[in-house]
């Protein structure tokens, strides 16, 4: 039962947010996630919610909602199309954006650096991007150039939108079949690979995040500069313990060990088969796709049980040849051997599901497999025996083909994905920790400890038990399947406070919180109320929250996803892919936030449970 609670404080802001790849129309000029879109087959942004153009009509709906706060995101790319070649259009319309949300009573809140960054600057350092030691320097310069040309217009500043999600352009753990986004790493990136990008990428993003920072402030010097981390929602025991990893983190070979965790599971799993090659649809597959050559022109998966780093590259470089036309690799190349590999090297065969099709795979009168999927089985052989013979055909029906690589282990993936990222500094709130002085300086410099003015986050799901249900939902959350995610309120509550006690003499924004259409059988509205009902008793309770972020103000392009009800975050609703008008839909979810914000408190609009 919760208590009365005083009203939100006169002060404080309700708000909302947008950001620019995600709702301003493509101009066809590309940044880095137009290209990984592309490249990845999915769903560009296109014209988007088209905000470049109807900016007015968000804003309007924002301060119909009551709304005193609105959060965009700058287009890098398009304010700085070429290295140093400044667009003074771009910077006009930006100026023209900001100049409404200040005429229509909003405070701003300006991301810089929104997952997405100009092609000039990843290929600085002969495509080093964000590792490039020059990174942090070309951040500062942009910030710099911003806060000459629109730094009167801005309140808060955001340098790096979830700099903690950055990682996973570099880090690919041993369940997740690609990179969640840009830039990634090479197909057959070894774990060791990764754990050095991290050593250049963490402390080149705590450099960015400072310098700009510095020079932001050298233009505008009582700019209110920070970021927000994402942050989950864990009990607070395992949080603590979960820190620790990175706390103790003293030097470079301590993060180099934690490669192991994330290259291979702990728990072998170990199926009837090592891999299926039987025309699995793509989208089911664990290994990157086989591209048929005519006149079987289809994208097909490997399907590989999860948990095998080396045998998913093999796999990779197979299919690479064999789309390539290559000669079949020798023995030898097999690098960085996991559990999986020495299992098969010690049976002595590769066991591979098959099933006939024609053309693909097909029996000969001797009972021999021939056709395109047994040739990629026994390169992929070739690779690991240095003999292409040594493959066992396994047959399988088509509802066995994924489940013939599983064996009873999958029962505890959630424990196995659980030891895997919370047993690495991923899975940490490393940003923070940094920023807060707790990590050692070869992960966060000296410059950048405490160089922040407020405390931002983003917090969207929690999971309030170490329960295997709970888990899995924890990571549907990291896998875009946002409608299985877990909801935890209450969380947030201690979040913040935690935050004030790291930072107690720090204002704190919740730069990012909202949810799909239901998740977890909680709708959008209820959501939304029942985590303001957390920021709500934490001010209660002494903590300086100055605002409250709704993600977002309408349905967008999220970041590649289909778009449906497990992808759209929008308190007012846009059909993106059939409305050519793009007309914005009230939902239930902006009349209750309307509501919360008229009454001033979440308390009154929670739902009976």
């Amino acid at each position: 039962m919760l208590l009365p609670m005083r009203p939100f404080p006169p002060q404080f802001h309700f708000g909302v947010a947008t950001a620019d790849h995600q709702c301003e129309a493509y101009d066809g000029h590309d940044d880095i996630r137009d290209v990984w879109e592309r490249e990845r087959d999915l769903t560009r942004r296109g014209k988007a919610t088209d905000f470049w153009n109807r900016y007015r009509e968000d804003v309007d709906l924002a301060k119909g909602l009551g709304c005193t706060a609105f959060r965009l995101s700058l287009s890098w790319a398009r304010l700085e199309p070429a290295p140093g070649d400044w667009s003074d259009e771009a910077f006009a319309h930006y100026r023209d954006v900001l100049q409404y949300m200040r005429d229509s009573g909003m405070v701003t809140v300006v991301t810089l650096h929104h997952n997405t960054w100009p092609l000039h600057v990843q290929d600085a350092g002969g495509g080093a991007g964000m590792l490039d030691p020059g990174f942090p320097d070309r951040v500062a310069t942009y910030a710099k150039t911003v806060a000459e040309r629109l730094g009167d217009l801005i309140d808060y500043w955001v340098t790096l939108n979830e700099p903690n999600q950055l990682l996973y352009g570099f880090v690919k753990p041993w369940f997740m079949r690609n990179y969640p986004m840009p830039p990634g790493l090479g197909p057959n990136a070894s774990s060791s690979e990764q754990m050095e990008a991290l050593l250049k990428l963490i402390p080149n993003l705590f450099l960015a995040h400072a310098r700009a920072r510095r020079a932001i402030r050298s233009v505008h010097p009582q700019a209110l500069v920070g970021s927000n981390p994402l942050v989950l929602g864990l009990p607070r025991w395992l949080q603590r313990i979960v820190d620790r990893t990175a706390t103790r983190l003293k030097n470079p070979d301590d993060l180099r060990s934690q490669a192991k965790h994330l290259a291979q599971s702990q728990i072998l799993d170990s199926g009837r088969v090592d891999l299926t090659i039987a025309q699995v649809p793509m989208r089911e597959g664990y290994v990157a796709q086989v591209l048929y050559s005519k006149p079987y022109a289809k994208n097909y998966a490997v399907a590989v049980a999860l948990g095998s780093h080396t045998l998913l590259n093999v796999v990779n470089a197979a299919i690479g040849e064999l789309k390539e036309a290559k000669p079949p690799a020798q023995h030898g190349d097999v690098r960085h051997l996991d559990k999986s590999v020495q299992q098969i090297l010690k049976r002595g065969v590769l066991r591979v599901g098959v099933r006939v099709a024609p053309g693909m795979c097909e029996r000969t009168a001797s009972g021999a497999y021939q056709g395109l999927e047994p040739d990629l089985a026994r390169r992929i052989a070739k690779r690991i025996f240095g003999d292409a013979e040594r493959v066992r055909f396994v047959p399988l029906r088509e509802e066995e083909r994924l489940s013939a690589t599983r064996s009873w282990v999958r029962r505890l993936d959630a424990i196995r994905k659980t030891i895997s990222m919370f047993a690495t500094i991923i899975g940490t709130n490393w940003w923070n920790l940094g920023l807060a002085g707790k990590l050692a300086p070869f992960l966060c410099p000296k410059e950048c400890v405490g160089a922040i003015d407020y405390v931002g986050l983003d917090y969207y799901w929690g999971a309030p038990t170490l329960w295997p249900p709970e888990l899995e939902r924890l990571f549907a959350a990291a896998e875009c399947r946002y409608g299985s995610a877990p909801v935890w309120p209450d969380i947030l509550y201690y979040i913040l406070r935690e935050q004030h006690d790291d930072f107690p003499d720090k204002r704190i924004v919740v730069v990012e919180n909202g949810c799909v259409k239901t998740a977890d059988e909680v709708t959008r509205a209820e959501y939304v109320a029942r985590h303001l009902a957390s920021v709500q008793r934490a001010i209660e309770h002494g903590v300086p929250v100055d605002a409250y972020l709704c993600w977002s103000i309408t349905s967008n392009r999220e970041w590649g996803l289909p778009f449906d009800n497990n992808s759209d975050f929008g308190l007012y609703h846009i059909d993106l892919d059939t409305d050519p008008t793009l007309e914005r839909i009230p939902t239930p979810a902006s009349e209750r936030y309307g509501q919360i914000i008229a009454a001033r408190s979440a308390v009154p609009f929670l739902p009976e449970r």
